[in-house]
């Protein structure tokens, strides 16, 4: 079993879970898990002790949530990949990344693919949220933003609804360059997802036009994959491996 510690990464204060070879010290492929929202690095933790051996395994805290600042939400899928995009460059020798994002964190590794093409080898999107048109916000949310509301929320519930707030117009303008994405992806998603709905499958093979697409369809499976069907999950980051390998 991999021994998990935690690490600092950049002047921004990016909280980072690890396990595995040293990205810095040794050239390690690294496979790199970003969580939704809220959410922490801490639910990919099974990942990182069980993850395969002589990779560098890595699961930020996303900004604005666990351990990393800011404080306040950082909005935009830009500006999230761009704080993350410093674990592409941890060490010039490390070939390109595998990137691993649920719900939310999947749109934020698309955008990363997109600004770092040649870093990334692949993406593994679970339970992923990209068709605006199956987002729903509840009523209560534009209220909970304003004071004194937003300052009664705990800091993950109050950085993840503004998150949520402007998500619509971030994954319209995604939808326009994910045409862009080149490296194979695989998806993995649960036909009973009621907070990610199984019809962004669809959205995404229609708009991932020049990317070799594999799907793996969960029957009955929910949201949460990385907690209900680990075993899974671990076999669709290994199938990413097997396609960069090809």
């Amino acid at each position: 079993m991999n021994q998990v510690h935690r690490l600092s990464v950049g002047a921004h204060g990016l909280s980072v879970l690890a396990a595995g070879p040293d990205p810095v010290e040794q050239a390690a492929r690294p496979i790199i898990m970003v969580h939704g929202t809220p959410g922490s690095a801490g639910g990919w933790r099974w990942f990182l002790g069980h993850g395969p051996k002589g990779v560098s395994l890595l699961a930020p805290d996303r900004p604005g949530f666990g351990r990393s600042e800011p404080k306040q939400a950082l909005i935009g899928l830009r500006a999230q990949a761009g704080r993350l995009a410093l674990l592409l460059s941890l060490n010039p020798a490390n070939p390109p990344a595998i990137l691993v994002g649920h719900s939310m964190g999947g749109p934020v590794v698309a955008r990363l693919a997109l600004e770092q093409p040649h870093r990334v080898a692949a993406l593994v999107l679970v339970a992923t949220s990209f068709d605006p048109d199956l987002e729903h916000q509840h009523p209560l949310q534009p209220w909970a933003d304003r004071e004194p509301w937003r300052r009664l929320l705990p800091r993950p519930l109050r950085n993840a609804n503004r998150e949520l707030l402007t998500i619509v117009p971030e994954l319209r303008a995604l939808a326009r360059d994910l045409g862009q994405v080149r490296c194979p992806v695989v998806i993995l998603h649960g036909t009973a997802d009621r907070e990610s709905p199984y019809g962004n499958v669809a959205y995404l093979q229609r708009h991932l036009t020049h990317a070799m697409v594999e799907v793996r369809t969960l029957e009955g499976a929910g949201h949460f994959l990385p907690w209900t069907r680990r075993r899974d999950v671990l076999a669709a980051i290994e199938r990413a491996r097997t396609l960069c390998a090809a």
